[in-house]
């Protein structure tokens, strides 16, 4: 029986793609690096930022990490559009019993989630300063099942890329991959998941 579910946050339960690439290409534009495509960046959501910015421009610095924190986080949370699904899951969840929580490789997944009017539904929220390794080892869904009390056959973690679904391999916790993001269900078969869909609110289902 499952007692709880964890969610991976940005193209899971939020559009972020827009909002991160206009954030970047302003960061971009202070430092005369080159403008990056939503399609890009889409590729790159899922990974912790310095990943991510090494993918694109090949480079990483500290410093724009702090600038980027200092400047660009409160317009890139504004452009984040939650999907029409989410909340109706998240309730329906809740009136379940059902116990929720984020794992995601953001440095710190609060408030992003706090930003959307989300974090009223998990007891827990947990990002990469949380734990040793990002995903996809499995440290941040251990970490996650250890604080709801919950074992890997009681769990499902929804997520929307490879490395979502490799995290749950890793974990021994049953994947489900959405569709909402980079990948194609068949691709994210091919990296574990158990089951997948289109759209987050499909997931209602299962239960």
């Amino acid at each position: 029986m499952v007692k709880a579910v964890i969610f991976d946050f940005d193209m899971t339960l939020a559009d972020s793609s827009y909002a991160i690439t206009n954030s970047t290409n302003r960061l971009a534009r202070e430092h005369g690096l080159r403008n990056v495509t939503r399609e890009e960046v889409l590729k790159t959501i899922g990974m912790p930022i310095r990943d991510s910015w090494l993918h694109l421009w090949g480079e990483f610095k500290e410093e724009w990490l702090t600038e980027y924190r200092s400047f660009f986080v409160e317009q890139e949370y504004a452009g984040i559009r939650v999907f029409p699904g989410t909340f109706p899951l998240l309730e329906s969840l809740r009136d379940k019993g059902i116990r929720l929580a984020v794992a995601s490789n953001r440095q710190n997944a609060r408030p992003v989630v706090e930003s959307q009017k989300l974090d009223a539904f998990f007891e827990h929220i947990i990002g990469i300063q949380d734990v040793e390794h990002p995903k996809p080892a499995p440290d941040i869904l251990n970490k996650s099942m250890d604080l709801l009390g919950a074992g890997a056959e009681e769990v499902f973690y929804v997520g929307d890329t490879d490395l979502d679904m490799m995290t749950s391999v890793a974990a021994g916790v049953r994947g489900i991959g959405l569709t909402t993001g980079n990948f194609s269900a068949r691709e994210l078969e091919i990296s574990g998941a158990w089951h997948t869909f289109d759209k987050i609110e499909d997931i209602l289902s299962l239960f």
